[in-house]
């Protein structure tokens, strides 16, 4: 999904919140930036949404990994 959405284009997801964790881990160490909210119905559902958008990287933008 990286390579398919444009620099800061936004992907959001709605699913349970284990596998919301995961998709935040991964999207995390991408370098997005990721918003998790409850459900519309309260936060005892345990269904989620998440808000990801991709960074627009610029060369000498502190892109370091360490």
């Amino acid at each position: 999904m990286d390579r398919i959405l444009r620099p800061e284009g936004a992907v959001i997801l709605r699913d349970h919140v284990d596998v919301l964790t995961q998709v935040k881990r991964i999207a995390t160490g991408m370098r997005w930036n990721i918003k998790m909210v409850d459900h519309e119905d309260g936060p005892l559902i345990p269904e989620k949404v998440l808000f990801a958008v991709r960074k627009y990287w610029v060369v000498g933008d502190n892109n370091s990994t360490v």
